[in-house]
């Protein structure tokens, strides 16, 4: 008996994910991602990588994962303070 109700509030507990937090026609704005979950980091880093990315990766710009393969293909390349962002992201 123990066991079916610790099952039932595990199933219960599973339901009520944040998927669900956010209905349709909620007036709550989501919650935004850490920088570090974003593709495109801060504004810092953003400012610190665009001139690299016009220069080196022009034909890539526009696709977050692209740029960074780029990034990381001619990382010899880039300015410091770019290579310093890939750096704080462990990249």
């Amino acid at each position: 008996m123990a066991r079916s109700l610790l099952l039932l509030a595990i199933l219960l507990a599973s339901w009520a994910t944040p998927g669900h937090a956010q209905l349709p026609g909620s007036t709550n704005p989501p919650l935004p991602l850490p920088p570090f979950l974003t593709p495109r980091g801060t504004p810092e880093d953003q400012r610190n990588c665009r001139p690299d990315a016009a220069k080196l990766c022009k034909d890539v710009m526009g696709n977050d994962d692209a740029v960074l393969r780029c990034f990381q293909a001619r990382r010899a390349e880039l300015s410091p303070a770019c290579r310093g962002v890939l750096e704080k992201y462990g990249r």
